[in-house]
């Protein structure tokens, strides 16, 4: 049985419109990044240091974003933080400076530790939406 053939053109103009909505929605969503003042990444960055400080660094961890968790896994993280005593001290505030390294914007807050000997860097980026830790590094 010969039939007429089926005309695919609306079809592929359907999935070319549909490709190019998602590209566009992704593109628009990637630029969507929450906005953070410095005080506002002081404050996390502060709260995460403090429940190290408070020895909760379990608490500390659950905190951080997907990246982070995969680089240090919980027991890995516990023996860096056991490892850094700067981490135990009261640090001071010095500096939140807000970068944009490829497409991952980050607010990186130094702290100098109290002693005056050592400094903590606390860099938060956004992980799902919500702005997270995603390094943790002593000098």
């Amino acid at each position: 049985m010969e039939g007429k053939p089926i005309d695919l053109r609306p079809l592929v103009v359907v999935a070319i419109l549909g490709v190019l909505a998602g590209v566009f929605w992704f593109a628009y969503l990637r630029d969507r990044t929450p906005a953070i003042t410095p005080d506002e990444a002081k404050e996390k960055a502060a709260t995460f240091l403090d429940e190290i400080r408070a020895g909760r660094v379990d608490n500390a961890w659950a905190g951080t974003s997907a990246d982070f968790k995969s680089m240090y896994g919980r027991e890995r993280f516990r023996q860096y933080v056991k490892s850094k005593p700067v981490l135990k001290r009261p640090a001071e505030f010095e500096a939140c400076e807000f970068k944009t390294e490829g497409d991952l914007r980050t607010a990186e807050c130094t702290f100098r530790s109290s002693s005056g000997k050592g400094s903590i860097k606390v860099v938060l980026n956004v992980d799902e939406g919500v702005w997270k830790v995603g390094r943790l590094s002593v000098e």
